[in-house]
């Protein structure tokens, strides 16, 4: 029985859910359920974030009680211990709200809130020892202390919140900014608590400010303008809002236009002198505290807004979800089959073929898998992938043949068979090629040119085959010795020539001399039960610098020192006055005299 062409069966398929896949759109399935959960999970973090906001605020009242407190110049402490115990179990029990919560998320292994209790009740003890001292043995730099500790728990439960802000921007980035918005509001209204608390004590008591408490007065002012100025600008949607637009101009023009310039200038009032017709601190405080509830009235509505948004955006991805479920289920009842055929019969053989196309054009082996579908022009395609790759594995068996022959070509063309060294042709094409890269600065070269001194000899007294092994032993003291450094090349017959890149007169000399002496320290073994010879070789040396290279006469120059090695006895380096004179204007017409072995080294 003839199958049906897969490909037709799919194509009649898609054309009968096309309405229903058009309607779908954007709204699938899978995109629902993501939305709808991250709607959910962005709820539960802004609980969190709530309850922790809230621990932090409590926090940050608890001086409010303690400001009173301290700026009254009556004895009013029976009333103040009251209002100060109703403020502590107000934040004790929205921080052990916060701590449950952040069991109940697993927050808590990132929380120390042991720690931050430790640091509540030392200050609280802190304040209780001072409140039961008379007013009139109460220090003010006691009182500052300790409002600044109680200060400082703002600042320990900070990163807490940062941890929890970090939580709510992961579940949806699109309320990282309005939660960076609250948490700003509230360090605003924090530093708007912090202002009167380092100055109310001085104030009390009818005392001087002292220099830290303006400058730290002075930091707090600065802190409020400019979070005010970051804040102001990205509220955003909320401005549009009437009970928002409000709270921002009483901001603007209770706070910061009169309360906080009231309170900077009874500030710079008390920095030098003591008014006796200044207000009293009760007074100031009273004044300061009324224009800055707004801050904290605009941070609660901010936040109510927007966990309100938070609640219609997760209703409105639960609509969604039960949409594109309703509108889907049709889909999905029929699409498994019609995807399982596709993919089987056409997607997966294609993406297959698309690698063995890659792995034939990179040249590289891949699993092949035969086609067993029914669709005729996947089956044709896979027929003549097939002839492909047979025609390419015949390219590629005769690509590889052509290039190792063409490699070994090109080595016998540059390299002394005998030796492994570079030939006279390989040495001419690699010292035009230029300095390897770590000295291409070199501006001066070196040609050493070496004769093997009676080689003749030993040819003739233990044979050519002894020769040849002389030849190689000298080939792998030069190699060893020059290395990177210069070119080492068999211009022909017992002549070699070494080009050195880093041309210096002491150094080539040194080097020189050290090739010398290792080839008449070498022993060239030549054959079983027969005593290892030893040779001697002349050297000649030429200089020249890169810019005035005249390849011709460098090599005529360490022609001619090679010929004055010979002629002053062999096994010996020569360096004649007229390649000195030549390589430097400067040198002298006597050649370089190594004092280390004088008697090889003489000017001609």
């Amino acid at each position: 029985m003839r199958r049906p062409n897969a490909l037709q069966l799919f194509r009649a398929g898609m054309l009968a859910l096309v309405l229903a896949s058009t309607a779908l759109g954007a709204m699938t399935l899978t995109g629902a359920f993501e939305q709808r959960a991250r709607a959910n999970a962005s709820l539960e973090e802004l609980a969190t974030f709530s309850l922790a906001f809230d621990a932090a605020v409590a926090i940050a009242e608890e001086r409010r009680p303690l400001e009173t407190a301290l700026s009254n110049t009556r004895n009013t402490d029976g009333l103040a211990t009251d209002l100060i115990a109703t403020s502590r179990a107000h934040s004790d029990a929205a921080l052990l709200r916060f701590e449950h919560r952040a069991k109940a998320t697993g927050l808590d292994q990132q929380l120390n809130f042991n720690f931050l209790r430790m640091r509540l009740k030392a200050e609280r003890a802190r304040v209780d020892s001072l409140l039961s001292m008379p007013l009139t043995a109460r220090p003010v730099g006691l009182q500052v202390s300790i409002v600044r500790g109680m200060s400082s728990i703002s600042e320990t439960i900070a990163p807490m919140i940062v941890a929890v802000c970090r939580r709510v921007e992961k579940a949806d980035p699109n309320l990282g900014g309005k939660v960076g918005v609250v948490w700003l509001l509230a360090s605003m209204y924090e530093s708007a608590l912090r202002l009167p608390s380092e100055v109310v004590p001085y104030l009390a008591t009818g005392a001087i400010l002292s220099t830290d408490a303006q400058m730290q007065a002075q930091r707090i002012t600065q802190r409020i303008r400019s979070l005010w100025d970051v804040g102001e600008p990205q509220l955003g949607f909320s401005r549009d809002e009437a009970d928002i637009g409000q709270l921002i101009a009483r901001i603007q023009g209770d706070y910061l236009n009169r309360g906080l310039p009231y309170l900077t200038r009874q500030v710079e009032l008390n920095s030098y002198r003591v008014w006796k017709a200044t207000p009293s601190a009760a007074q100031i405080l009273e004044v300061y505290q009324s224009t800055a509830d707004s801050i904290a009235e605009l941070r609660d509505v901010y936040l109510a807004k927007m966990v309100e948004k938070a609640k219609a955006h997760d209703q409105e991805a639960l609509v969604r979800m039960i949409m594109s479920f309703a509108m889907t289920l049709l889909i999905l009842l029929g699409l498994p089959l019609l995807v399982w055929s596709a993919l089987r019969q056409i997607l997966r053989p294609l993406l297959d073929f698309r690698d063995q196309i890659l792995a034939v054009s990179e040249r590289r082996e891949v699993e092949t898998k035969p086609y067993t579908g029914s669709v005729p022009q996947v089956q044709s395609l896979f027929q003549a992938l097939q002839t492909l790759r047979e025609r390419e594995r015949e390219r590629i068996v005769a690509d590889t043949q052509r290039a190792a022959l063409s490699e070994r070509l090109r080595l016998l063309s540059v390299t002394d068979e005998l030796t492994g060294l570079l030939n006279r042709r390989g040495f001419d094409a690699a010292r035009q090629s230029g300095p390897p890269s770590h000295l291409a600065q070199s501006t001066k070269l070196a040609l050493v040119t070496l004769d093997i001194d009676h080689f003749k000899a030993v040819n003739d007294t233990f044979g050519h085959k002894s020769g040849d092994l002389v030849l190689q032993a000298i080939s792998r003291v030069l190699d060893t010795e020059v290395g990177l450094n210069g070119l080492v090349g068999r211009y022909g017959g017992e002549e070699f020539v070494v080009l050195l890149w880093y041309g210096e007169l002491f150094e080539t000399q040194m080097l020189t001399e050290r090739l010398r002496a290792r080839i008449e320290a070498t022993d060239v073994a030549i054959g079983d039960g027969l005593k290892p010879i030893r040779v001697t070789a002349s050297f000649g040396i030429a200089f020249s610098t890169r810019d005035e290279l005249d390849w011709n006469s460098l090599h005529q120059y360490s022609d001619e020192a090679l010929y004055a090695a010979k002629q002053a006895g062999r096994n010996r380096v020569r360096i004649t006055n007229r390649i000195v004179s030549t390589w430097s204007d400067r040198a002298p017409r006597t050649s370089t005299i190594n004092p280390l072995n004088a008697k090889r080294w003489s000017g001609a």
